[in-house]
């Protein structure tokens, strides 16, 4: 029997919720953002539901830019898994998409999750690029000097706001720097990751989001009590200054903790290392054309 498909209701949040809490050893966000990614007009939320009508799986496909769909949140009842549901709610997500113009698909899935990986590669998804999610308390009044915190060793360049004239120097220096090949061309948002456009460092920068110092760039915004970093440029000998500075903006904007998604590099990831930075998570890349 082929499995019923259909886009998800407000009604439908119960449902997803009880298959889902227990997704993790911490719970699941799914069914807390449910009535968030239904208002989006840019977002398709796809249930897959029993005879009943009941929802058994979910998953969302959210419109990054005009022709880059994401998808996330693929979650199945576990006594329903391994029936082709994801991959159907994943392909009705995909002819969304397209009538609205998309012409790449993308999704993350952790590194240690073979078996995801495997069901994604036969969907035809191709790995693109690895990636760390780094994240670090901001430090309180009495750190490790060496993480630059607490009586805090000085930060030889310290970031500021960058102009958005700044934004063609910042795309350049990218687009021939180290970090262009192992990112794919791609920056990272809460957990998703689209291509970054010289237009995106402008809107950026004009947000008060792009910041500069002699070490290179960074885009960062305060989401919440977090302060996130989905992209920035430097080489090898700057990183631990521009990773320093990054803490230090933790602090100059008051955030509690810190995010950075960077491409999973040795010299970035040493450099995070040594900045007291925990929770490495390891993220890797697919996409498809559709």
């Amino acid at each position: 029997m082929e499995p019923s498909i259909r886009p998800a209701r407000l009604a439908d949040q119960s449902a997803i919720a009880g298959f889902t809490g227990d997704t993790f050893e911490w719970g699941d966000y799914v069914a807390d953002v449910f009535s968030e990614w239904m208002a989006d007009d840019n977002s398709c939320v796809m249930v897959a539901t029993d005879s009943r009508d009941t929802p058994v799986a979910v998953g969302r496909g959210v419109m990054l830019s005009a022709t880059e769909l994401w998808l996330q949140g693929m979650r199945v009842h576990p006594g329903k898994r391994r029936q082709g549901l994801g991959s159907a709610i994943a392909a009705e997500l995909v002819r969304w998409a397209q009538s609205r113009g998309a012409l790449v698909a993308r999704l993350g899935v952790e590194g240690w999750n073979t078996p995801a990986k495997r069901q994604v590669e036969t969907l035809g998804f191709r790995p693109v690029g690895d990636w760390v999610i780094a994240l670090r308390e901001a430090p309180t009044e009495e750190p490790d000097t060496s993480a630059n915190g607490g009586k805090r060793a000085k930060v030889r360049r310290r970031l500021e706001r960058a102009h958005s004239a700044e934004a063609t120097p910042a795309w350049i220096s990218w687009r021939s720097g180290p970090l262009l090949r192992p990112a794919r061309g791609l920056h990272s948002w809460r957990w998703r990751w689209a291509r970054l456009e010289l237009d995106y460092l402008v809107a950026a920068a004009k947000e008060g989001e792009l910041w500069s110092s002699q070490a290179g760039w960074a885009m960062a915004r305060r989401d919440g009590e977090r302060l996130t970093v989905g992209w920035l440029e430097c080489g090898p000998d700057d990183a631990a200054d521009m990773v320093r500075s990054l803490v230090d903006l933790s602090v100059a904007t008051e955030a509690e903790r810190i995010h950075i998604a960077v491409p999973a590099v040795d010299w970035l990831v040493a450099a995070l290392e040594a900045a007291h930075f925990e929770m490495i998570h390891p993220m890797v890349v697919y996409e498809v054309g559709v």
